[in-house]
C-alpha cells in the first residue's frame, strides 16, 4: 500500500505578532500601574496614616521612647504628612474648666431664676449634665418648629453651656402615641427632626461651636415614665441637651 504523500507544513511568518501582542499589554498595565500611583489622594493617605497612629498607640504596641516620630525624614511635598498627631477623642477631657457639679448649679439658678421648673428639667446621669426641655414649653405637637414665643428663654437658658470643653448631644424623644403629621412619617423622623433643629438653633442663634455637637432622635424607645398616664407621657416628650462630662459612651 503506497504511503500518503506528506504535505509541508506552512511556515507562519507572523508569530512575532504574539510576542508584540504580550509585550504591548504588559506596556499598558505598567503605565496603568504608575498612573495609579501618582493619582494617590493626600488627605486619605495622611488620614490612613493618622487612624493607624492612633490605633498602634492606644494598643502600646509602638511605644514612642525615642521622641522620634516615624516618617520624620520625611520632608517636601510628600504625601504622607512627616509628623502625625492623633486627635483627642470627643469624650475624652483630661483637665475639664469646669466640673459636672458646677454646670449643674449654674443651670439650676438659671431656671430658678426664670421660674420655668414646670417646663424644664435638670438632671444627672451617667452620661453627664441632662437639660430636659419639654414639648409643652418649646414644640407644638407634631411640629419641630421652635415656639417663637420661647426663642429668648432657650438663648438664654443654653448660654452657661457654650464656652464648655464638653461636647453636647442634643436627643430628641416622643411618647408611644403614633404621629399624624403628614411630614413625619413616624416618630423617629419627629424626634431627629427636632434635635437637628436645636442643633441649628445652637450654632446658628447661640454661637455654638459645631465641632461639639451632635443630634439624635431616639423615638419613644428611651421613656422617662411609662406611657400610661398622661403626665407621663408629656414628661416622655422632650428635647435633651446632654452635657457630656463623663468618658464612658452611654450607646
Amino acid at each position: 500500500m503506497a504511503r500518503k504523500k506528506k504535505h509541508p507544513e506552512h511556515v507562519s511568518h507572523e508569530r512575532w505578532l504574539v510576542s508584540y501582542a504580550d509585550f504591548i499589554t504588559l506596556l499598558f498595565a505598567f503605565f496603568v500601574v504608575m498612573f495609579a500611583v501618582s493619582q494617590v489622594d493626600s488627605k486619605k493617605l495622611g488620614r490612613f496614616v493618622e487612624s493607624v497612629n492612633v490605633a498602634f498607640q492606644v494598643q502600646g504596641l509602638f511605644p514612642n521612647s525615642s521622641g522620634v516620630p516615624i516618617g520624620g525624614g520625611i520632608s517636601g511635598n510628600a504625601a504622607v504628612p512627616p509628623v502625625v498627631t492623633p486627635r483627642p477623642s470627643v469624650l475624652e477631657h483630661e483637665s475639664p474648666g469646669r466640673t459636672a457639679s458646677s454646670i449643674q448649679k449654674e443651670m439650676e439658678q438659671k431656671i430658678a431664676e426664670f421660674g420655668v421648673g414646670n417646663i424644664v428639667e435638670l438632671r444627672y446621669d451617667k452620661t453627664g449634665v441632662v437639660l430636659c426641655l419639654t414639648e409643652e414649653g418649646f414644640f407644638r405637637p407634631g411640629s419641630a418648629v421652635v415656639r417663637h414665643e420661647s426663642l429668648d428663654l432657650l438663648r438664654k437658658l443654653v448660654a452657661p453651656l457654650r464656652d464648655l470643653e464638653y461636647p453636647l448631644a442634643v436627643e430628641g424623644h416622643t411618647d408611644d402615641s403614633p404621629i399624624r403629621a403628614i411630614e413625619y412619617p413616624s416618630n423617629w423622623e419627629l424626634s431627629i427632626a427636632r434635635a437637628t433643629v436645636l442643633v441649628r438653633f445652637l450654632t446658628d442663634e447661640a454661637g455654638f461651636d459645631p465641632e461639639r455637637l451632635s443630634a439624635t432622635g431616639f423615638a419613644e424607645y428611651r421613656p422617662l415614665e411609662e406611657n400610661s398616664t398622661l403626665e407621663g407621657r408629656a414628661r416622655n416628650r422632650r428635647v435633651e441637651i446632654v452635657v457630656r462630662t463623663e468618658a464612658a459612651s452611654p450607646y
